[in-house]
C-alpha cells in the first residue's frame, strides 16, 4: 500500500512539474514588443530615458522618450526656442496631422494610414494604392472625451501646438487583440504625430 501512494504521489508531483509556469503567451508577446521598442528609441534612434536626461551632468539638452502608460512618446522637437509653454492637457481639444506605421522592429517603411495628403500622394504614386475617399483633413479631438488609441491618448497631455510626435505602442495600447483594416490582431504600432493646435 506504502508503494501505491509513493507511486501516485510521484505520478502527481511529475505532472504537476509539466504544467506551464510563468508568463502567458499574451505576457511574453508584450514584454518582447516593449523590448524592441525600446532597443529601437534607444539603439537606432539613440535616445535616452527623460530622467537620464534631467540627470545629464553635462548640461548637454540629450534627446529622449518618455514612458506614457503602455506607451513611449518621442517629441523630436522638444528643444525648439519658439515652443509655446502651453501644454496639452485632458479635456482640450487637440487638432493634428498623423501617420500611423505596424511596428515590429522598426516602424513599416509605408503607413497603414495618414491624413497628411502629401504621404496619400506618395501611396498613390509609388505604392498604386488608391486614396480617392481618403480623408486627408486634420483630426480634431478632446482629449479624454473623444475616441482614440489608448496610447495616443496617454502620449498627448504635455506636447504642445508645433510638436513632432513619435509614439509607440504594443499592441495592448494600441489595437490590442483585434483586427483593423490591414493590421493584424495584436501588433505594436508606431504613430507619427504633427500637433497643428491646441484649444484649452
Amino acid at each position: 500500500m506504502k508503494r501505491l501512494f509513493a507511486n501516485i504521489l510521484a505520478v502527481a508531483v511529475l505532472l504537476l512539474a509539466m504544467v506551464p509556469v510563468g508568463c502567458s503567451e499574451d505576457e511574453d508577446l508584450i514584454g518582447t514588443q516593449r523590448e524592441r521598442i525600446v532597443s529601437y528609441l534607444e539603439s537606432s534612434l539613440g535616445l535616452v530615458t527623460e530622467e537620464e536626461a534631467d540627470q545629464s551632468l553635462t548640461g548637454e539638452l540629450l534627446p529622449y522618450y518618455t514612458v506614457c502608460g503602455e506607451a513611449y512618446r518621442y517629441i523630436a522637437n522638444v528643444y525648439r526656442t519658439d515652443r509655446p509653454s502651453q501644454v496639452i492637457d485632458m479635456g482640450d481639444v487637440v487638432t493634428f496631422h498623423y501617420e500611423s506605421y505596424t511596428f515590429e522592429t522598426a516602424p513599416a517603411t509605408i503607413p497603414f494610414a495618414t491624413n497628411i495628403r502629401e504621404s496619400g500622394a506618395v501611396l498613390a504614386g509609388e505604392y498604386g494604392l488608391d486614396t480617392t475617399y481618403w480623408d486627408f483633413s486634420p483630426r480634431v479631438v478632446r482629449l479624454g472625451g473623444d475616441p482614440i488609441l489608448k496610447g495616443l491618448e496617454s502620449s498627448l497631455p504635455q506636447c504642445a501646438a508645433g510638436d513632432t510626435v513619435y509614439v509607440f505602442m504594443p499592441s495592448t495600447a494600441a489595437y490590442d487583440d483585434k483586427s483593423m483594416g490591414v493590421v493584424a490582431a495584436n501588433t505594436a504600432v508606431m504613430m507619427l504625430v504633427i500637433i497643428d493646435s491646441v484649444e484649452k
